[in-house]
């Protein structure tokens, strides 16, 4: 576990002994936690994101996992948004 600074190793620390568990153990048990309490605002995030794109939320999943996932700039999100619009007004 990286150090995260005087305060927080010290919660670490005293939070693994309560448990009876190693630092890294204790660190690895409070992420996983961390993440799943986390997973209905990740989701949303990942939906709002994909719209904005205009692709589905599988594909920016597979994109993000894949490491091929970049963060948009105002102006490519501008660019995309008038092709999305060309599109709407080419059907």
């Amino acid at each position: 576990v990286p150090f995260l600074g005087e305060y927080y190793n010290d919660l670490l620390v005293i939070e693994a002994w309560l448990k009876d568990r190693s630092g890294p153990a204790e660190a690895q048990s409070l992420l996983r936690s961390a993440l799943m309490e986390r997973e209905v605002t990740r989701n949303a995030i990942i939906e709002r994101l994909a719209k904005k794109r205009g692709i589905s939320v599988d594909v920016l999943t597979a994109q993000i996992l894949s490491g091929a996932a970049e963060h948009l700039t105002p102006e490519e999100y501008a660019t995309l948004q008038d092709q999305q619009e060309q599109e709407a007004d080419d059907e």
